[in-house]
């Protein structure tokens, strides 16, 4: 014998699979309903398993339909009835005994037996409607039901990864650090790393965590010399976007080493477009007593470089640049093209934006960069981006500049200086 289980939505088609497998000869051993879907559709209607059985060897399909012969009146009238109770939408019992599918539709009837009767094998007049009707109405469930499921389940609450308490102490710095204008993800990396490292009696301290922030800030820049005795390099060449304080910038390196370090200084002016560009030059030039030349092409400039070979410090103060403008960087690009490498200084005002820096030295570091050098440090409160150029740039502090007097208003970059003037809101006075 073959048994094969078949499971179907309703009776019906679970009886036409059986024919169209097995034949009409195949045997019924049982019906039930059994769950239908996934587990969390349980709204969804029952279906129905039936398990049928046929002889391996097919019987001639002569001999079948002898054995079937014409229906009885008995047959008849109990398959009328069966169709009556279905057009009112009353139940019917299915059969549950082993009975041939052509038996089947015949509309007879098994005998009663207590298995049968224990039971539940009805089905609903539904069951058989879904055959000849459209499933628009079963679709608009389903869709119904799996939303308001997707609506449930974006209703629940996920716990979050838990996270210590900041202490109110280091809570106050990390505002600090924030409203500064720090980069945010350097501020968190250094809270996490205190709350992890830290006892809670230096957390709650506000002296010895201020030390510890401090020192952890001055880590994340280069490291830069602390001493104004030595001349970074013989020829520097300042750069920077317009009104950073270049032309200051070289007036107050010039004092210093000729005045204090009794260096030899010759300075280069370079911006020859701005109107008073060379009008400001020649002033700081004679007020210090230093010579002064104009390059009007880069090829001038190359050859005032090569003609001071006794100079000790050669300042070169180029144009202003705009990094938004294509001619303008080109045009600078070929004045620094010609001084020797490692001689080109970015001039940075504290009072710029974050942004306008990182332009700034993005433009600027194709052409080469040496170092910074930090201007109007007296004319802010905030160090945020000054920091964040130094950090992200990767380049050395060497000066440190304030005011407008060229003598005395110049210092040597450090790093701990910058850290504590981004914690403090104020550039220390040395």
């Amino acid at each position: 014998m073959l048994t094969k289980t078949f499971r179907a939505p309703n009776m019906l088609i679970a009886l036409k699979n059986v024919q169209a497998e097995l034949g009409a000869d195949a045997m019924i051993i049982s019906m039930r309903e059994v769950p239908s879907g996934p587990i969390w559709a349980a709204w969804k209607k029952p279906g129905v398993e039936v398990i049928a059985s046929k002889a391996q060897k097919a019987e001639p399909v002569q001999k079948v339909q002898e054995t079937r012969g014409t229906p009885t009146q008995e047959e008849l009238k109990k398959e009328i009835e069966n169709l009556k109770l279905l057009v009112t939408g009353q139940k019917i019992q299915a059969p549950s005994s082993k009975l041939p599918f052509a038996d089947l539709q015949k509309g007879k009837t098994p005998e009663p037996s207590l298995k049968a009767e224990s039971e539940d094998t009805h089905f609903d007049l539904d069951d058989f409607k879904t055959l000849r009707e459209a499933p628009t109405n079963h679709l608009n469930l389903i869709a119904e039901k799996t939303e308001a499921a997707i609506a449930k389940s974006n209703s629940i609450i996920i716990d979050k990864k838990y996270q210590p308490e900041i202490p109110s102490v280091l809570l106050a710095i990390k505002q600090s650090l924030i409203d500064q204008g720090v980069n945010t993800q350097l501020v968190n990396k250094i809270i996490d790393t205190n709350l992890d490292a830290l006892s809670p009696a230096i957390l709650e301290d506000f002296s010895r965590l201020d030390r510890f922030i401090k020192h952890q800030l001055s880590a994340c820049l280069p490291p830069s010399r602390k001493s104004l005795a030595l001349v970074p390099s013989k020829v520097m060449a300042l750069t920077g976007i317009s009104g950073c304080g270049k032309t200051s910038c070289c007036a107050k390196l010039a004092s210093f080493y000729m005045i204090t370090m009794g260096k030899k200084v010759v300075w280069i002016e370079a911006d020859t477009v701005r109107t008073s560009a060379i009008a400001e030059a020649r002033t700081y030039a004679e007020t210090l007593g230093i010579p002064l030349f104009l390059a009007y092409t880069p090829q001038e400039l190359a050859e005032l470089i090569e003609s001071q070979k006794d100079a000790d410090l050669i300042l070169v103060d180029t144009a202003g640049c705009n990094p938004r403008n294509e001619d303008n960087v080109v045009e600078l690009g070929s004045f620094l093209s010609v001084i020797p490498s490692g001689c080109t200084y970015l001039v940075a005002s504290a009072t710029t934006k974050d942004q306008d820096l990182n332009q700034a030295e993005k433009t600027i570091k194709q052409f080469g960069l040496k170092g910074v050098i930090l201007t109007k440090t007296d004319e802010t409160g905030s160090f945020g981006a000054s920091f964040n150029l130094l950090w992200q740039s990767k380049l050395p502090l060497y000066f440190v500049s304030s005011g407008h007097q060229i003598f005395g208003n110049l210092k040597p970059g450090n790093p701990e200086d910058i850290a504590s003037a981004v914690v403090d809101g104020d550039y220390p006075e040395k």
